[in-house]
């Protein structure tokens, strides 16, 4: 993507020394699709989920989309990313895993699946709604649902509508853990994309770095088809009552 719809940023923190997050931002086929993983079971075999995750995740999107929707062809691609991740761990005969966030945009609508911690927000003004469910349990980083499951996966997929100007921000817990959702809404709102990456980034690592913090912004420039067939109904409702407001005023007789 070459414009300014969207920005990245991902770096190590300040405690840990290698950087087990992976992410994309690609445009293929008026398509954009964004997605931030979070490698799971130390520092080589976290890299090596994520970045295989990522890697089969844009790959066979981009395949599946072309005799499929969006809703199916994310759901395939992240199924197949567990698979790959699952694949990759078995030929090392190590255990690692990763959480995946994705967001597919086309025409004002976001298509997003999750499996994992690492979330996705809707930056709409200054307010800022997770729209993701986190998979995690009582435990302190313990999540119960990851990529890289022999079991198999069953990612939450849904779709979102998008209005101009919104903001889709997917991140790791490396950023939500130190940064509220109001301080995300507040940046990712007031300047464009990559700076705004950067800023929730620095402000993470300012507040003690923990984890690994990646951030990937996304700024709508269109609304969703059916927002804008309902707006475009509604203005002719208003115009159609005008109209019969000064013709019934030139129809009525003089007192």
């Amino acid at each position: 993507m070459t414009d300014s719809r969207a920005g990245a940023r991902s770096d190590a923190g300040k405690v840990r020394e290698s950087n087990e997050d992976s992410w994309i931002v690609r445009e293929q086929r008026g398509v954009a699709l964004l997605a931030v993983a979070d490698g799971v079971g130390g520092v080589a075999g976290g890299e090596r989920a994520s970045a295989a995750a990522i890697e089969t995740l844009s790959r066979r999107f981009y395949e599946s989309l072309a005799t499929g929707d969006l809703r199916s062809s994310l759901a395939t691609a992240v199924r197949e990313a567990n698979d790959a991740v699952v694949r990759a761990a078995a030929d090392r005969g190590e255990s690692s895993a990763t959480t995946l966030v994705a967001a597919a945009v086309r025409k004002g609508e976001a298509t997003i699946a999750n499996v994992g911690d690492s979330r996705a927000y809707l930056v709409r003004g200054t307010t800022a709604r997770q729209l993701t469910t986190d998979h995690s349990g009582a435990r302190p980083n313990e999540i119960t649902r990851f990529v890289g499951d022999e079991r198999g996966i069953q990612p939450d997929v849904f779709v979102e509508s998008l209005r101009a100007g919104d903001r889709l921000v997917l991140c790791s817990d490396g950023l939500t853990r130190h940064v509220a959702d109001e301080e995300i809404a507040e940046r990712a709102a007031a300047v464009e994309p990559a700076v705004a990456a950067d800023q929730l980034v620095d402000l993470a690592n300012d507040r003690g770095g923990e984890d690994n913090v990646t951030v990937v912004i996304y700024r709508s420039r269109r609304s969703s088809p059916v927002r804008a067939i309902g707006t475009v109904l509604a203005l002719l409702v208003l115009v159609a009552i005008t109209v019969g407001a000064i013709l019934l005023a030139i129809a009525r007789p003089a007192l």
